[in-house]
């Protein structure tokens, strides 16, 4: 059993829980096309909360490590066992990413998927939508404020009905947010940023996705500007 001890982010976190999956693996705990232990118990058996073992799981499946069920669990590959944790170990040791970089991909992921989400988008994504909205309204004088932001953008994505724009920004909002932290990103006042945020909701239930996107563009203006100005590379944590 590995139990992450020391100060928390969440790149940390998840890299904890995926490296428990792979010790599992290793030992033959878990064979290539079962069912993983239940997101609960993975929680309990790391230390690590169970929002933040849907996030490592949700990595590991976009790598097709693993296929998430709805109501159903998690359930390995068919791959051969030392494929499997080769595969798992080049995710926890990729490489560092620039935080300008980071933010470059991240606009060109998020100005599109605010277009097709205001296309595309249903009744039941507008109420995940103005739900993700609210939560960050709720949050944003608290602790929570960045990553309650980073979940209304990842909404926004996953209501666009692209799976391979909702699966990369999946990927690299750890990394980003973890910049954001480490490097005190984010200092727009939060009326303005409730103020932004509630600006490219109504243009997307508006359908109107170019606006939607010029919205957003002036929305990453400034961390657009401050990441081109700390352009360096921070290592992602190696557990």
């Amino acid at each position: 059993m590995r139990e992450y001890k020391g100060k928390k982010n969440i790149e940390q976190e998840i890299s904890s829980v995926i490296c428990h999956l792979r010790e599992l693996l290793e030992q033959g705990d878990v064979n290539p096309g079962e069912r993983l232990p239940a997101e609960r118990k993975i929680s309990e058996d790391t230390g690590v909360s169970r929002a933040k073992v849907r996030l490592a799981l949700e990595r590991l499946e976009s790598y097709g490590v693993l296929k998430i069920l709805p109501q159903s669990g998690s359930v390995l590959s068919q791959h051969s066992r030392t494929a499997l944790i080769t595969q798992i170990s080049s995710i926890v040791d990729s490489s560092s990413f620039d935080f300008n970089s980071l933010v470059q991909v991240r606009t060109v992921l998020e100005c599109e998927s605010v277009r097709q989400c205001a296309r595309n988008y249903t009744d039941a994504d507008a109420d995940l939508l103005r739900a993700a909205f609210d939560d960050f309204v709720t949050n944003v004088q608290t602790s929570l404020r960045d990553e309650k932001d980073f979940a209304f953008h990842v909404t926004i994505a996953k209501c666009c009905h692209n799976p391979v724009i909702y699966k990369l920004l999946l990927m690299i909002t750890p990394d980003v947010l973890g910049y954001y932290r480490r490097l005190k990103a984010c200092t727009m006042p939060a009326e303005s940023v409730v103020a932004e945020h509630k600006e490219i909701l109504d243009l997307i239930l508006e359908r109107k996705g170019d606006e939607a996107a010029a919205a957003l563009q002036r929305h990453f203006r400034d961390i657009t500007e401050f990441a081109a100005n700390n352009p360096g590379m921070v290592p992602r944590t190696r557990l």
